[in-house]
């Protein structure tokens, strides 16, 4: 036992701010169930572990030497191993002694209770974090971006390494690379692609960031007819925002006026409420939000959703995008002009552009490929097939998708007995013979004569 002192012992105010740091690394690192006893911990140390078996009988003031001599032993081990609180906590000392009694209160050990067999354990013996890594080099990159390509080539360049800093956020980059190929791959729309890009370097820097009024909104309009892949363009903008850390999830949510207009007046804003709530954090996708409204402005049930929905943008403008998408005088009769605050709430304005026959052509393939199929190597389908047929396909990628569903059904009853090398693979005979059934449909079939009837009215009109 330990020789009992003939006057007052003062347990020693370092060692204890040692220990502090000590035990919140600790904290950190192992569950307090798990911590070693300090018998196993120091089996050669006799006097420690022989006076801790009766530490329990002795006085306070052999309490405080005991503890003191235990937390020498364990800040050498912990000093001389190199290990810093705050690069594994984040706390500095300050932070430490901040939370903690102060050291010199007479009752800092008064209800102090050191147990035979504690039920903590812990391994001094941490290794370090190797992924904090020292900084060897610093590459400053520069060079001009002016479309996706350049992200992709300025991606492929620069990788990522632990000890190499870049002046630009390349992490962020490289998260958001198989989005940009996504984007990358759509068909046409050039200029809406470079916008995007623009709003990606503006958000990925932080300018979007504002001292006073938070941040900018990202609220977004995507003006396009039906079919030109506008929804497509949406998902990706959501999930870019998402992994940049703009937004805080990759919620999606498609809407339309079914899911925000109640039965009654009253409800609508409740349902429209519910709805944008499921949406934080995530983008609230609102296709042919003109459909909410009409031109005459007499729609009670629009009004209140509409109106409910202007007073969310601001609210949670910095952990929600809302995406409206439509014809772009339809949007504006029926959305912006019902609530004049709706306007300067979206900020970033694309435009899908109508596909031309090469893009119509391009959009079969991909799709063809997209299943699993095939052309023939002598298919005969070309884009001068798509020029001639063009002004039936007035909603583009939607009315490809129904051609293509089409020509497969052609294409079964050819191949029926044939082999099965010959299956799945299309030519200019199934296009045809799709396209036939395509025309069934009395809708479809009158579209080349209102398209010609539109421009003999011009042609008179203008003449």
């Amino acid at each position: 036992m330990l020789k009992q002192p003939n006057k007052k012992y003062t347990t020693n105010p370092s060692l204890l701010n040692q220990y502090n740091k000590f035990l919140t690394t600790l904290d950190q690192h192992k569950p307090i169930n798990e911590i070693q006893p300090i018998n196993e911990i120091y089996p050669k140390n006799n006097n420690t572990s022989n006076n801790i078996q009766n530490i329990n009988s002795n006085s306070e003031d052999e309490v405080k030497k005991t503890i003191d001599l235990i937390v020498q032993k364990i800040t050498e081990n912990f000093n001389s191993n190199d290990y810093k609180c705050h690069q594994y906590t984040g706390q500095t000392n300050k932070d430490i002694l901040m939370s903690k009694l102060e050291i010199n209160d007479p009752n800092y050990y008064q209800d102090i209770s050191i147990k035979t067999k504690p039920s903590y354990k812990v391994d001094l013996h941490i290794p370090k974090n190797e992924n904090n890594s020292e900084i060897k080099e610093t590459i400053f990159i520069d060079t001009e971006i002016n479309c996706i390509s350049d992200l992709l080539l300025l991606i492929e360049k620069y990788k990522i390494k632990p000890d190499i800093k870049y002046n630009i956020n390349m992490k962020a980059l490289h998260e958001i690379k198989v989005n940009l190929e996504e984007l990358n791959n759509m068909i046409g729309m050039e200029k809406l692609k470079t916008n995007i890009v623009y709003q990606i370097l503006y958000f990925i820097q932080g300018l979007h960031k504002n001292k006073n009024t938070g941040g900018d909104f990202m609220h977004t309009v995507i003006y396009g007819p039906p079919g030109t892949g506008k929804t497509e363009i949406a998902k990706i903008i959501g999930k870019i925002y998402s992994k940049i850390g703009i937004l805080q999830n990759g919620t999606f949510k498609k809407v339309t006026r079914s899911d925000l207009v109640a039965g009654y007046l009253g409800q609508t804003a409740l349902k429209t409420r519910d709805i944008i709530k499921e949406a934080i954090g995530g983008v609230l996708f609102i296709d042919e939000a003109y459909a909410l409204g009409n031109p005459d402005k007499k729609d009670s049930f629009a009004k209140e959703c509409i109106d409910t929905l202007c007073e969310a943008l601001s609210d949670y403008k910095e952990n929600l995008m809302v995406i409206i998408a439509g014809y772009e005088s339809e949007l504006k009769d029926c959305f912006f002009n019902y609530n004049q605050g709706l306007d300067s709430r979206f900020t970033w304005r694309f435009k899908t552009d109508d596909y031309n026959e090469t893009d119509l052509y391009n959009i079969f393939i991909k799709k063809v490929k997209d299943i699993g199929w095939k052309l023939s190597e002598d298919s005969k389908i070309t884009v001068e097939w798509f020029k001639k047929h063009k002004e039936y396909f007035i909603f583009f990628g939607r009315d490809i998708e129904t051609v293509l569903a089409k020509t497969k059904i052609a294409h079964s009853k050819r191949v029926f007995c044939l082999p099965e090398q010959d299956k799945r693979k299309i030519n200019i005979i199934d296009l045809n013979k799709g396209f036939e059934m395509y025309l069934n449909n009395d809708d479809v079939k009158n579209r080349k004569d209102n398209a010609n009837n539109k421009k003999y009215l011009y042609s008179t009109l203008y003449s």
